[in-house]
């Protein structure tokens, strides 16, 4: 059982101690999802804009994944080859091309997490409304604070981003 905070500060809240946990497993989570794909974090992380934002161009997903376009072709051919992308025109660019996921690379990422979101939902359904509302709460200002620490972190003067310079 978790220790729950009585007001006292002899240490981070338990919910913050497995709040960091989370967070840790969620890396060791993404790189055996990588190793069941048989992919890198990078392709991963194509991937994963892909299934969640939209197909997008070359240059869009190279500038999502800070990359240059050299090496989004590359990504972009490795993940092909595996079936887990396609091309496809776009649909108001003629010049353009636009980067999908396959069905096989959603069906295959869906299933590798199923169980996952699965144990995640019977665990929030366990409780009861006003408990719900809290771990909602708690979640939104997680959420919020993380968004707030990305902002905050301005790149160095001196670093431009890798498909910046190409």
């Amino acid at each position: 059982m978790i220790k729950v905070s009585t007001g006292e500060t002899s240490g981070p809240h338990a919910a913050s101690t497995l709040l960091h946990q989370v967070l840790m497993l969620n890396d060791v989570l993404e790189h055996a999802v990588c190793r069941h794909l048989g992919i890198n974090e990078t392709d991963f992380q194509a991937l994963q804009h892909l299934m969640l934002d939209r197909p997008m161009t070359p240059g869009e997903l190279a500038g999502k994944l800070n990359i240059s376009s050299a090496a989004t072709t590359a990504l972009i051919d490795r993940l092909s080859e595996r079936s887990y992308v396609s091309r496809a025109a776009h649909p108001t660019d003629r010049r353009s091309i636009r980067v999908h996921p396959s069905p096989r690379a959603v069906n295959l990422t869906l299933s590798a997490l199923r169980p996952l979101f699965n144990d995640a939902e019977l665990g929030i359904q366990e409780l009861n409304p006003d408990e719900q509302r809290a771990v909602v709460r708690y979640l939104e200002g997680i959420l919020t604070a993380m968004h707030t620490q990305i902002d905050t972190f301005a790149p160095p003067a001196t670093t431009q981003k890798r498909n910046e310079r190409s």
